[in-house]
């Protein structure tokens, strides 16, 4: 099983039922100018020279961009070939996350079948593109899935990402795992110790993110899509303190 950073049971617990604290989710256009704070942005578009020199007035040092099938949800969405030494030659990081209607319920009740499927893939890539052993592979739970009763999806998406550890270990690799989700996914999978980093999603209403965002169970705070360097973008600040989140310089 890949290395996993575990949430105390008693707080685990409690962000399904603690109050909000954080405040009202900002939006990207918050930070699209020189010196905004945040650490990383994300986008499903190719990377070029405009959007990274963009970024980097921007204060940005680390760039997420998308593995996913080749039969992508959106056109570019897949990291391209091209794109990590680009984004090297900017003195930026890659971090990479899996998502392939990852925001459907469907993705996680067929996950005997996706969980491998995906893991597999994310491996296929992450040795194309001579990802190293310390860089996570983020995994999307990109809906308000996880949580108390029977509108959920929690056993389903702990399957998921079970399989996915499996495989990896199965190919015995160490690839941490991270999760793209609310706060309260994040908090199971810990518990769980299926996931060792958690990127909160700009979803902040989301079942557990109140708490979490609240708590600092947290690794990467994701804020509302804007336009920005000629394309849509979601920006992101680390935690304080978050200094490795699974991040890793290209070749």
């Amino acid at each position: 099983m890949t290395a996993a950073r575990t949430l105390p049971l008693a707080l685990a617990c409690s962000l399904v039922a603690a109050a909000p604290g954080h405040g009202a989710a900002q939006k990207s256009s918050d930070f699209c100018k020189p010196g905004s704070g945040v650490d990383m942005v994300d986008t499903s578009m190719i990377v070029d020279d405009a959007f990274l020199s963009a970024m980097r007035d921007i204060g940005v040092t680390t760039i997420a961009r998308y593995y996913d099938t080749e039969d992508e949800t959106i056109p570019g969405k897949r990291l391209r070939p091209e794109e990590p030494a680009l984004i090297k030659s900017y003195g930026m990081s890659l971090v990479v996350v899996f998502q392939h209607n990852n925001n459907k319920a469907e993705t996680f009740n067929d996950w005997e079948r996706r969980g491998p499927a995906d893991a597999a893939e994310a491996l296929k890539l992450a040795a194309q593109f001579r990802q190293p052993p310390n860089g996570a592979i983020y995994f999307g739970v990109d809906g308000d899935f996880v949580g108390p009763g029977a509108a959920f999806h929690t056993d389903d998406v702990i399957r998921y990402f079970e399989a996915i550890n499996d495989t990896f270990d199965r190919a015995g690799v160490s690839y941490p795992v991270g999760v793209y989700g609310s706060g309260e996914t994040c908090a199971t999978l810990f518990a769980e110790q299926l996931a060792g980093f958690c990127w909160l999603s700009h979803s902040h209403g989301f079942t557990g993110t109140p708490a979490a965002l609240e708590g600092g169970w947290y690794d990467i705070e994701q804020f509302l899509p804007t336009e920005c360097g000629g394309r849509e973008v979601d920006f992101n600040r680390l935690r304080e303190g978050v200094t490795a989140f699974g991040q890793w310089m290209p070749e």
